[in-house]
């Protein structure tokens, strides 16, 4: 759990539905105590009897909802989670920890949600707490990070550029800030921005494949494909298993009618994950430029069909691709009666 520090707030007594009534916070803080020493043990459901406890002898104990929280999540029950994160914002507004736990929460329960418009409702309780939480700690690294995250996957590019620019300056140092950064100039249409923050994240981390690609998707949109190459072959360089980097090298080498080497290079795409539908996508669109020089060679026509089809199990939406399989595919003639 990345946040391991407390800070005991005891409530006192308080009133419920009219009537005067005291907690017993003593007996609470008993009981807390008792279910973190179980939590640390591994004894889940042995800390939540104790927790549970601690929050009925003093409903106003903040730090027991959080602890329920902490162990719903580390059993991958976000749903619970989230509530008890609730409660303990609810119970101490001026707590950072569970603030920013519950931001985090949203965020896995958006990644999981199935339908878009349910994503949606998370991320943006997801960007509510964790603007409270970097209103009670301004220079929280993770929180302004995850509240930039947040706010691109909204589309709201002006605030996410904000918030990752607030983490950068909280920590210099970080890679992942100015990758990010680098996403969200990608998505202003501002290239030459991107290209100077992606260029700043690899002078602190140069292992990032995946960064690259964005790098040398950039560099192609401005037509630099010398540039675009170099990038995509890094990638590989850094991770010669990682196919989409080799897809993406294709696509670079076609481009520059490097029949050959595209083809190659989506040849080793395809080997390293056979679920790659880009990569067999792009081995059609080379044979087929093949056969449309020379209209003799069909066996390399049937070649790109047969890589087109397979794109197509793969993954079905792509109706430009459909239409061009529909073009191509030779016409049969029916035997006569």
């Amino acid at each position: 759990m990345k946040r391991t520090w407390i800070v005991l707030l005891l409530a006192a007594g308080g009133a419920l539905g009219g009537c005067d009534v005291t907690w017993n916070s003593d007996q609470a803080v008993e009981y807390y105590v008792a279910g973190t020493l179980a939590m640390e043990q591994g004894k889940y459901e042995a800390a939540l009897a104790e927790l549970a406890k601690a929050v009925r002898a003093d409903p106003k104990l903040s730090l027991a909802y959080a602890a329920m929280g902490n162990i719903h999540r580390k059993r991958g029950d976000n749903h619970q989670a989230a509530n008890a994160y609730e409660l303990a914002c609810q119970t101490n507004p001026y707590a950072f920890p569970p603030h920013y736990n519950l931001g985090v929460t949203y965020q896995v329960l958006a990644a999981a949600a199935k339908q878009a418009r349910t994503a949606a409702i998370y991320v943006r309780k997801a960007v509510l707490v964790y603007l409270r939480a970097v209103t009670l700690k301004p220079g929280d690294f993770d929180a302004n990070l995850n509240l930039s995250a947040c706010y691109f996957q909204e589309g709201k590019y002006d605030m996410a550029e904000q918030y990752c620019k607030a983490a950068i300056n909280i920590d210099t140092r970080n890679p992942y800030a100015f990758s990010n950064l680098g996403i969200i100039y990608d998505a202003q249409n501002r290239p030459y921005d991107a290209i100077s923050a992606y260029k700043n994240s690899l002078e602190l981390d140069v292992h990032q494949p995946k960064l690259l690609l964005n790098l040398g998707a950039t560099y192609t949109r401005l037509r630099r494909p010398k540039d675009a190459q170099r990038a995509f072959e890094l990638a590989t360089e850094e991770d010669p298993d990682f196919s989409p980097g080799w897809e993406q090298l294709g696509s670079c080498h076609y481009l520059q009618r490097d029949w050959p080497e595209a083809l190659a290079a989506y040849q080793q795409a395809a080997l390293l994950d056979p679920g790659n539908a880009a990569a067999f996508r792009g081995i059609g669109v080379v044979y087929m430029s093949q056969f449309l020089t020379d209209r003799s060679k069909t066996e390399v026509r049937d070649s790109a069909m047969d890589a087109w089809h397979r794109s197509l199990e793969l993954n079905s939406e792509q109706p430009d691709l459909l239409r061009l399989v529909r073009k191509y595919t030779p016409k049969v003639a029916l035997p006569e009666l």
